[in-house]
């Protein structure tokens, strides 16, 4: 992989790998929608070019060719300029909240008497950004947006998020960005295949696959501690496991690999994963009946400069 240039057009054409330009991305329809119903429907670069430029500190090239050795007898031609590694990759989805909605997810949800809105970016941050509050009342648990599943294969998921400095450290784990799977065969709701986390001030990558129809097994790989009030650039390189191939996901902050794992990382249904950020706390659902002290600030978190491509 190398450097993606953004097609904020949102073809979904094949786009080369190269310098940055910067560019504007069309906005999209004003018009805003909320889903309610069914399942899961230290400075921070502008939101069009975070993306593409995390993509970049990350990119790896593909070496020169080597030139062949001219014969001890015969002079050495001068070496021909080594080609420039070019990749090509498609960008799926893409939204840095310019707009000023949300129009560009497929769902949103809240449970309880959180809220999504569009506003400008706390400190680092540049233009709007979207935050996402969950209050802490015994009744509120859910504020995520999310895109319908988009397909098997290869993907680099990119996007910020914050953290504010006043955050809460909890043993209560709370998921800011996840990829959710479907319901099982026999109709029991599922943990979500892959899941990034934060725990007692801890970051962590959560992974689920089945070993047989209905027995869930978990992966954690630590990701190193949470740093507050900043803007963390993240990449998660994915390619989802299939019923004869393994899987592979590789996670970077801010152009560090944080982590890696490898294996069976979803529940092989007939849809991939669909990605989902904001704020879900299971643990405060009042369906799964588990008491904890109400009360204290609400949970706030933000994200923003979100771009997905396939390779």
């Amino acid at each position: 992989m190398g450097l993606v240039q953004p097609d904020l057009g949102g073809t979904g054409r094949l786009l080369s790998l190269g310098p940055v330009d910067p560019v504007s991305r069309p906005r999209p329809p004003v018009a805003r929608t909320r889903t309610r119903d069914g399942e899961e429907p230290v400075s921070r670069l502008p939101g069009r070019l975070a993306g593409a430029v995390l993509t970049a500190a990350l990119a790896v090239t593909a070496a020169a060719p080597a030139h062949a050795t001219a014969p001890a007898h015969a002079a050495a031609p001068a070496p021909a300029p080594a080609p420039a590694a070019v990749t090509a990759a498609t960008e799926v989805f893409a939204d840095d909240f310019e707009s000023g909605t949300l129009a560009a997810w497929t769902r949103q949800r809240v449970d309880g008497n959180g809220s999504i809105i569009v506003a400008p970016a706390p400190a680092g941050g540049t233009g709007q950004a979207a935050r996402f509050s969950v209050p802490d009342d015994g009744a509120s648990y859910r504020s995520e947006v999310a895109v319908n599943s988009l397909g098997w294969g290869s993907y680099r998921f990119a996007l910020a998020d914050y953290l504010p400095a006043d955050w809460v450290r909890t043993s209560t784990e709370t998921i800011l960005a996840q990829w959710h799977g479907y319901p099982l065969a026999d109709g029991s709701d599922t943990k979500p295949p892959i899941a990034l986390t934060v725990k007692d001030g801890s970051w962590r990558l959560k992974v689920h696959w089945l070993t047989d129809p209905s027995t869930v097994q978990e992966a954690v790989i630590p990701l190193g501690d949470v740093q507050f009030g900043h803007w963390n650039q993240w990449a998660f390189d994915i390619t989802w496991s299939t019923d004869t191939t393994p899987g592979a996901v590789t996670v970077y902050r801010d152009g560090a690999q944080v982590g890696a794992y490898s294996g069976l990382n979803n529940y092989h249904q007939n849809q991939s994963p669909y990605f989902k950020t904001g704020i879900y706390r299971a643990n405060w659902n009042p369906a799964k009946n588990i008491p904890y002290p109400t009360g204290g600030p609400d949970v706030v978190a933000w994200s923003d400069s979100v771009v997905v491509t396939r390779y």
